[in-house]
């Protein structure tokens, strides 16, 4: 992946001129960690760790104004988890990829054609080798985020280092 800090070259970097999302092989070190949360089993183990990351400036601008800018990239890493006992205590700790996810936001409406372009971002599924979003839309995606409508499709509440404005935090 080429150099993804500045959200303004997402579109040449990350997105074909046909909307296909490309997966950001070098996402550890070209986007900064928001945060990581645990999925629990129906049995009250952890079931995995999602890794959630983005672009530092537009981090930058989403807590200086409320928005994100276009061509912000959020990159979602599912990682199965694996327990130990250890002399701390039970410890869970990542084991090997499950599944990828990756938005882009889209303030022009550059796909309106595309089924991966909804709602002012760019929706894309990676199987653990990844190598083409095996989404089959996006509405397949926004299932997960609709009781996040209101806050522009995003967990913004689960993540430290963002400096939301109240009225979208609910």
């Amino acid at each position: 992946m080429a150099e993804l800090a500045n959200p303004a070259d997402t579109y040449q970097e990350l997105v074909s001129a046909s909307g296909e999302i490309a997966f950001p092989a070098d996402f550890q070190t070209q986007l900064i960690h928001l945060g990581t949360n645990a999925v629990m089993g129906e049995g009250g183990e952890v079931q995995n760790l999602n890794g959630i990351y983005t672009q530092k400036l537009a981090l930058e601008a989403f807590n200086q104004t409320g928005e994100w800018p276009d061509g912000t990239v959020f990159f979602k890493d599912i990682k199965f988890a694996k327990a130990e006992k250890l002399n701390t205590g039970t410890v869970y700790h990542q084991q090997g990829s499950d599944i990828f996810f990756v938005m882009v936001k889209d303030t022009r409406g550059r796909f309106v054609s595309s089924p991966h372009w909804s709602d002012g971002w760019g929706w894309a599924m990676f199987d653990p080798e990844p190598k083409a979003n095996v989404s089959p839309n996006s509405s397949f995606c926004k299932t997960c985020h609709a009781p996040r409508q209101h806050t522009d499709w995003l967990y913004i509440d689960q993540y430290p280092a963002l400096i939301a404005p109240k009225h979208l935090v609910k």
